[in-house]
């Protein structure tokens, strides 16, 4: 509807409007009348005011996402692969605030119309500053599964856990969703930088090209700017290396290569089996572990050290298994680039799903009845200090966030770098070393996996503690500056390949975790669970999706038969639409690749002939150059 018709025109004001076309319109061009006068110009023009505003609302949003300076120095001082890292860490972080939203209709309708007797099951004095014990600190009582309880018309209130459910489902789709998306757009771009690598392969020209960056002002601009050059050539030149080292291998070195890895991946997998028993047996036996400390020290401590047990023993895997991990992988001889991703998968295998194993164990506490074929639960309700077994798994939740913060991202770089102070300090003493100091390198897999993990476990816990989405974004925004701080003074400059395989190998651990994420959360509103009376907002033996569908409202009966025959086959159906959207985009520019690289085979072949042609068109010159001559002088002596 918006049209510039353009006939033929001249003068400045055509020129003037010309110059106007990249403002939004849309335009049709007549032709352009022969002759010495160009002619005149006709301009209807309607500003596309839907255009403009998308572009407006795009630059506002450009210059206003947060946390954007703080990107720009890292990627210009640390190079884009440290970047790339902190990016994603800003990605959690706006994701935890659209879960936020997702949250508010649920906390705050809740807090504004809360039933004063909702912790009746805490006694008949508890109120919403009732105390609940956790193995490091008592959390309000109010803030568990247990405290959304409120009655209507003698029953739990159905619009409650309507907006209970309504959060937990609008939280999962909006995480599967988004790093779905995400993960697509990375990809896309990594393949279009292969694509771009096999047609052009410039990797030192189009890097030293970029040497000089003239809009560098100050010194220390100038400083981070070389340094970042300097790391991204290093990267390079290992990468050639390795590459150079693959090719000499004969065919037993490469067996024997073939070998070393798996055995190497052997052993780290049995590294991780040890990790996921020793969380099992710290879980299990915690009653065991509390009667053995206060046997030896009095007071509550053994008993507070056996409820730390399973979240002390996931530290001290989660201190071990970088060092183990990133041990094994350079004696596998790996590129840096899958390095870099190696150890990525292979932390996640070793320290994310260990939150498993403590999901597994609290689902069966949740259903009150054996799971895993044993005769009875592994972890049995403390009925004597919670009321409500949920309430129970959201102490435990919450201590290990809690303990995750402190120990695991927060007094871990400065252990690290104490620890690399004292062994250059005893090395110093002991062989008179006198090499100087350097920090520890900052370790980006351990760093990544940390994040998901913390954002895995922040996300389990908001399943059973609701007002934990409010505090979530907080901890990443500290979490962020923390990890900035901690890179700029605690560590050295770490030494990975800049590209963008490491930005899609973390969105791939994210997308699977939120994958398993929303399979536990189908779980929970699918499976009726035996809650305890005045606890939570669902009914005892009741899938919770059944309960809302019991609400009389206009299109619900319709609704629940749709959902009762179809439930799994939407599920499934949603996932396998995910998966296929994801091959489709990679697998469609792969077939690119495919593609062009046949056309690169044609063309040399081609160029190839058009060579020899040239050759055999160049002798048959020569010859006739010569005949020529031969004539010429045959010609002069006649």
């Amino acid at each position: 509807g918006n049209n510039i018709v353009f006939a033929a025109g001249g003068g400045r004001g055509g020129a003037k409007r010309g110059a106007d076309l990249d403002m939004g319109f849309d335009m049709d061009m007549a032709g352009f009348d022969g002759g010495s006068a160009i002619g005149s110009v006709e301009v209807k023009a309607r500003r596309n005011w839907t255009v403009r505003c998308m572009a407006c609302a795009k630059r506002t949003w450009r210059r206003a996402r947060p946390l954007s300076r703080d990107l720009r120095f890292i990627t210009s001082r640390y190079g884009t692969a440290c970047g790339s890292l902190f990016l994603f860490q800003r990605f959690l972080l706006l994701l935890s605030v659209l879960v936020l939203f997702a949250h508010l209709p649920l906390l705050v309708l809740h807090v504004m119309n809360g039933n004063p007797g909702r912790l009746d099951a805490y006694g008949a004095g508890a109120d919403a500053f009732t105390l609940c014990p956790t193995p490091l600190f008592p959390v309000p009582c109010s803030f568990f599964y247990g405290g959304f309880y409120t009655l209507r018309a003698g029953e739990r209130d159905p619009w409650l856990a309507l907006r209970y459910l309504g959060a937990m489902l609008a939280s999962a789709g909006l995480m599967l969703y988004l790093t779905l998306l995400r993960w697509m757009q990375w990809d896309a771009n990594l393949q279009s930088e292969m694509l771009e690598e096999d047609m052009r392969p410039r990797r030192w020209s189009k890097l030293v090209f970029q040497a000089w960056d003239f809009r560098l002002v100050s010194a220390e601009d100038k400083q981070n700017w070389g340094q970042s050059f300097a790391t991204r050539l290093r990267a390079i030149m290992a990468e050639e290396e390795q590459a150079r080292a693959n090719a000499q291998r004969t065919r037993c070195q490469r067996y024997l290569l073939l070998l070393q890895r798996g055995f190497g991946l052997v052993l780290n997998l049995a590294f991780i089996a040890c990790a996921w028993v020793a969380v099992y047996l710290s879980t299990v036996n915690r009653r065991d572990i509390s009667n053995t400390l206060s046997s030896v020290v009095s007071g509550p401590v053994g008993e507070q050290v056996a409820g730390l047990a399973p979240n002390l023993v996931i530290s001290a895997v989660g201190a071990a298994l970088p060092k183990a991990t990133k041990t094994l992988t350079s004696m596998e001889s790996w590129a840096p680039a899958t390095r870099a991703r190696q150890n990525l998968w292979r932390l996640y295998l070793g320290k994310v799903l260990n939150l498993v194993v403590i999901i597994g164990l609290n689902v069966e506490l949740l259903a009150g009845s054996p799971l895993y074929g044993n005769d009875s639960v592994l972890v049995e309700h403390d009925s004597l200090r919670y009321a409500c077994a949920e309430d129970q798994a959201a102490a435990e939740f919450t201590s290990l966030v809690a303990t995750e913060l402190l120990v695991g991202m927060l007094i871990k770089p400065v252990s690290d770098l104490v620890s690399a102070w004292l062994t250059h300090k005893l090395l110093k003493c002991a062989f008179k070393s006198t090499e100087k100091f350097q920090k520890p390198e900052f370790e980006i897999a351990d760093s990544a996996v940390q994040e998901i993990y913390f954002q895995c476990l922040l996300w389990v816990t908001q399943l059973l503690v609701p007002p934990m989405a409010v505090i979530t974004p907080l901890l990443l925004l500290l979490n962020f500056k923390w990890s900035k701080f901690a890179l700029v003074r605690l560590t050295s400059r770490p030494f990975v390949s800049e590209t963008s395989a490491l930005s899609v190998t973390l969105l791939q651990i994210l997308g699977f975790s939120c994958i398993v994420y929303a399979g536990l959360v189908y779980t929970l509103v699918s499976r009726p669970l035996p809650h305890s009376p005045s606890c939570g907002p669902f009914k005892s033996g009741v899938a919770p999706w059944q309960m809302v569908t019991d609400m009389e409202l206009p299109g619900v009966a319709v609704v629940t038969r749709i959902l009762t025959a179809f439930a799994t086959v939407i599920l499934a159906s949603i996932l396998v639409i995910s998966v296929v959207a994801l091959l489709k985009s990679a697998v469609g520019l792969r077939a690119h690749r495919a593609a062009i690289d046949q056309l690169q085979a044609v063309l040399a072949r081609n160029v190839d002939a058009l060579q020899q042609e040239l050759a055999r068109l160049e002798r048959q010159g020569e010859l006739m150059k010569k005949r020529l001559e031969w004539h010429e002088k045959q010609k002069a002596t006649v």
